[in-house]
């Protein structure tokens, strides 16, 4: 017996049966410390007032049973001490609650084996007790949880299971858990996709069980086998974890990634293609437009890196308008291209950065002189529309697709058709032009109609980022700019 002391109740109204108990305790070193009742009433008093590992219960007491000691307990063990010839006694008390019983005899021998039921009846109540911990436990657990004996029969499953699976106790208990699984056996692809794995853990991830409605999820599983103190297997665990927002969040980090390599080898090829149109450039003394390009390039990478910083001030963007059409007039002409300004009478008072609005508006009408055919036309149109003023830079050159109309203003997607294309033309006007509007909180777009050309349209707040609460407000499809 374990070298521990137990707080024993005995509960016994002869005199005589006392004494015998005490004097084997005392002979037999035994490690209880004991407390004596003599009457149903009594003991009553003493298993409210303390707390006891055992209580010894003597069937016939003055004033009542031990049945009455019964069905007052409920967190002590009882053992049930009845006369020769009352075993029938005996069994219903185990029945109705007991641990275990003696049958007193005459020469009081029962003692002898009292030690034994003691420690018995301890041993018992402490694994009943680690069973409910662990039933607790296991029904209180997020994971799913079945047993099935080694016929693969399911003899338990806990709350959590139920929930996940679909099935009711009665649904699956005594039924095959291969039901789980999609069909009677998971083929090899379905239990490697996901990237199975073990990483020394006992939970292998990359199985997918399928619910009652039948329809399919992907779980982290693991799975142990009991074994009785013999080392016989006589049932399997099963605990089953549903990873479907993990194998999301697994699956847009891998796209993120791909996405991330992608650009950063966008990026280099960027670099190479940016290298070689200068040397093309100052090859052919074209020192100017490879001015452009490195400008534009720098610029780039600064919004990339988050290094371009804007300096908003008020201004009236009439002066941006008159400023580009008077800088772009010559280009105009020199194609033989109608340039046009039609803005309203009122002051368009903006808080941006004056030069990077003119970077805009530049690359945008530059953009429309040199897709128009000449004797066609480039119109800039500019509109107070409350919190915003919309600006339209309309062409009547080539229509564009309706799905390049997304790639115009994206970097990448420019980088891209240079490297399948035999182009030698290097430009980031439009793209950089599109940057530069977001960062001020406005939108930009492409309008295309076959009986009016294309127009290059954006949004820009007229308070600076942060301080208008309707900054970054688009304002529908289509610009309402015609008079």
């Amino acid at each position: 017996m374990e070298n521990t002391r137990y707080k024993i109740l005995l509960i016994e109204d002869n005199k005589l049966d006392q004494m015998a108990f005490e004097r084997m305790v005392k002979d037999e070193s035994l490690p209880y410390d004991c407390v004596i009742a003599a009457s149903v009433s009594e003991a009553r008093s003493k298993l409210v007032s303390e707390r006891f590992d055992v209580a010894i219960a003597d069937y016939e007491l003055g004033d009542g049973t031990g049945f009455d000691i019964l069905d007052f307990v409920k967190d002590t063990p009882i053992i049930f001490v009845t006369g020769a010839g009352n075993e029938e006694i005996a069994v219903k008390a185990q029945r109705a609650g007991a641990y275990d019983y003696l049958v007193k005899d005459s020469e009081r021998n029962y003692l002898k084996a009292l030690p034994i039921t003691v420690e018995n009846v301890i041993k018992h109540r402490k694994m009943e007790e680690r069973l409910q911990l662990l039933s607790g436990a296991v029904m209180s657990t997020d994971d799913s949880v079945y047993i099935a004996d080694m016929g693969n029969r399911i003899i338990f499953v806990n709350r959590a299971f139920c929930e996940s699976y679909g099935y009711t106790e009665e649904d699956v208990i005594g039924k095959d858990s291969n039901m789980l699984w999609i069909g009677k056996q998971q083929s090899e692809y379905m239990k490697m996709k996901g990237a199975s794995q073990n990483d020394g853990s006992a939970w292998q991830v990359g199985f997918y069980h399928k619910r009652k409605d039948g329809s399919v999820f992907p779980v982290s599983l693991s799975r142990s086998v009991i074994q009785d103190e013999n080392g016989n297997e006589i049932a399997i665990v099963g605990m089953a974890r549903d990873v479907s927002d993990r194998i999301l969040v697994e699956e847009e980090l891998k796209r993120a990634n791909k996405k991330l390599k992608q650009r950063n080898q966008l990026r280099c090829e960027l670099a190479i293609m940016v290298s070689e149109a200068l040397l093309r450039l100052l090859a052919d003394g074209h020192i100017d437009k490879a001015g452009e390009i490195i400008n534009d390039f720098l610029d780039i990478s600064k919004i990339d890196e988050g290094k371009m910083k804007l300096k908003p001030t008020e201004f009236n963007f009439h002066s941006v308008v008159s400023e580009v059409v008077k800088a772009l007039s010559p280009l105009a002409a020199e194609k033989k291209v109608l340039l046009e300004a039609f803005e309203p009478d009122s002051e368009l008072i903006v808080d941006a950065d004056y030069d990077r609005m003119v970077q805009v508006l530049t690359n945008l009408v530059d953009n429309a002189i040199k897709s128009t055919p000449s004797k066609g036309r480039v119109k800039v149109q500019v509109k107070d529309i409350g919190y915003q003023i919309a600006v339209e830079v309309q062409d009547n050159g080539p229509i564009i697709a309706s799905k390049e109309m997304d790639k115009v203003f994206d970097l990448f997607a420019l980088i891209d058709e240079q490297l399948h294309s035999d182009k030698k033309v290097l430009a980031f006007g439009l793209p950089l032009a599109g940057q530069l509007v977001e960062m001020h909180g406005g939108f930009i777009w492409i309008e295309s109609e076959h009986e009016r050309g294309n127009s290059f349209c954006f949004t820009l707040p007229k308070c600076s980022i942060g301080k208008g609460a309707f900054a970054g407000v688009k304002i529908g499809e289509k610009l309402l700019l015609r008079s």
